[in-house]
């Protein structure tokens, strides 16, 4: 096939029939080819194969992720950033991915004392110390909802500690950042959600200058302080870096432990595999990350023209990657539609890759842990209320679910104190 024949595929991605069906959609777009032009919204390519996803995640300055607020002198090109074609209205700056590449590296050092395994396992008693309380709470009444009353809390909490934020306030931020993802943007929700923003970002600007005067060990003490260029951060900056910070940290883990678990119900071998054989949690957890594929697209902005799967790609041209088309590639996964908790080698793009690594993998994966050993070991008999379930609609950009209520057999509280 000649390099300027286009592939041209028509395709809403916002479209409740084609959410429904992104994996059997990706898998024919993967096979047309694997990097596709899309006429809607503008223009886009689509890409889906593995090597092509991991291509443009590995190359940030042909493919960046810039959304500036202040406009570069001498560039004309109108960048995109990561948040999806077309860009939700009113999204502000999603400030280190982001980010221009001097912030990106300032914040992405300021970030890994927090988030590397040593800081992991420091904090790992106090994640294992809320899931038991939050579980506690529940155990002796047979009942509860696994994504309001656990998987949603345990992430929250975590993430309010780290930054610096109150752990208390944890459900108003958490409740305000689902809203905003797991719901389309002509929603209720989302439209109630995006009604209160500015009173969300006076908020989280009222604790920062709390933080600027009296510094703790977290976080947004460090944001408040931290030069780039001889310049400190100011507020627009500041509340970008804290939307990706918590708009991660209360969602994605959320979305992952609770599709892991609406998994395991309807599989109960596997189900009763993992309770007997709990160290299988480790390439479990791998597995289940390659699967769920909660963030399923990125989009991004290519600066230079160049070639892509045999398309050309041009200065200005948008371009949207798939993680999850690639997480499902037959060329890299043996059967890919079907989840191997043993899967090795599985070389997974769930957390991106290059300068789109998420910077909290390794918090991701002990909360993971953390939770599916807490539910596994206490109420392993758990049976889904699938009428009453819900899952995220009308977003291609993120996947997860809003509540999952559910029976077992009642337990005894462990009675630990409340931690936060």
């Amino acid at each position: 096939m000649p390099i300027d024949e286009r592939i041209s595929v028509d395709f809403d991605h916002h479209s409740l029939e084609w959410l429904a069906r992104r994996h059997e959609h990706n898998a024919e777009l993967r096979a047309t080819c694997p990097v596709v032009w899309n006429p809607r919204y503008g223009g886009f390519w689509f890409v889906t194969g593995y090597e092509e996803v991991a291509t443009v995640a590995r190359d940030s300055v042909t493919f960046t992720p810039r959304y500036p607020v202040k406009r570069i002198e001498g560039d004309d090109l109108n960048y995109i950033g990561i948040m999806g074609v077309p860009r939700p209205k009113g999204m502000p700056q999603i400030g280190i991915a982001e980010a221009e590449p001097n912030r990106h590296a300032a914040l992405r050092r300021l970030l890994n004392p927090f988030m590397l395994p040593p800081a992991v396992a420091a904090f790992r008693p106090f994640v294992e110390q809320t899931a038991t309380w939050f579980l506690d709470q529940k155990i002796a009444e047979g009942a509860m909802d696994l994504v309001l009353d656990f998987t949603n809390p345990v992430p929250a909490i975590l993430t309010m500690k780290m930054i610096g934020l109150p752990c208390t306030s944890w459900q108003h931020y958490a409740e305000f950042f689902h809203a905003t993802v797991a719901y389309g943007t002509t929603s209720p929700e989302y439209q109630h959600a995006m009604s209160i923003m500015p009173d969300i970002v006076g908020e989280l600007i009222d604790v920062a200058e709390h933080r600027r005067k009296k510094p703790e060990d977290d976080i947004l003490s460090k944001l408040v302080t931290l030069e780039v260029d001889g310049e400190r951060l100011d507020n627009d900056e500041l509340i970008a870096v804290l939307w990706n910070l918590i708009g991660g940290g209360v969602d994605t883990t959320t979305s992952l432990t609770s599709l892991a678990l609406h998994h395991l119900e309807a599989h109960p071998d596997l189900r009763q595999r993992l309770i007997e054989h709990p160290e299988l949690l480790v390439p479990a957890c791998e597995e289940y990350l390659r699967w769920t594929s909660v963030n399923e697209t990125l989009t991004v902005t290519c600066t230079k023209d160049t070639v892509l799967g045999g398309q050309r790609i041009t200065r200005g041209d948008v371009v949207m990657m798939s993680w999850l088309g690639a997480n499902f590639d037959p060329a890299v996964f043996d059967q890919p539609e079907e989840l191997l908790i043993d899967r090795n080698p599985n070389p997974h793009l769930a957390f991106g890759v290059g300068a789109y690594r998420c910077p909290g993998l390794h918090v991701a994966r002990a909360l993971f842990m953390v939770m599916m050993q807490e539910v596994l070991s206490r109420m392993g008999d758990y049976v889904v209320d699938q009428e009453n379930t819900r899952f995220y609609q009308g977003n291609p950009e993120l996947f997860g679910m809003v509540r999952m209520p559910v029976r077992f057999t009642p337990g005894q509280p462990v009675g630990v104190a409340r931690p936060f």
